[in-house]
């Protein structure tokens, strides 16, 4: 087996954080939750040690899944980045696009797929 992937998973609906949290169980993963992108951000500048993959909700209060992206961006943030949310607008869909972001999955999500899909982003 590999080296433990860091995660970090930021979204303000709990549910979505303890789900998280049993999808992507050690060893294999760490899973660190924050609850807006505000509290990422924060996270990030606090852990010298880099995460492997961020999983972003769009709508959060305070800064959204975009807004979010496009600082990591700024930060020349070096990891996979994935989005995790439901109802996205064609637009808002571009713009991550734009971004380059790696992966976009609706919710409700399937946990298989999302699993699955992750290991296949950093392999």
């Amino acid at each position: 087996m590999g080296a433990t992937l860091k995660i970090l998973a930021v979204d303000d609906e709990p549910a979505i954080g303890a789900s998280l949290s049993f999808i992507f169980e050690r060893p294999r993963y760490e899973l660190t939750s924050a609850r807006n992108g505000n509290d990422a951000l924060a996270r990030l500048s606090a852990d010298p040690a880099p995460y492997d993959v961020i999983i972003t909700d769009n709508e959060m209060p305070h800064l959204s899944g975009v807004e979010l992206v496009r600082a990591l961006r700024q930060r020349s943030f070096r990891g996979k980045i994935m989005v995790l949310s439901g109802h996205l607008t064609d637009e808002i869909r571009a713009s991550y696009e734009q971004m380059k972001v790696d992966v976009i999955l609706d919710k409700p999500f399937d946990v298989h797929e999302l699993r699955h899909t992750l290991d296949l982003l950093v392999a």
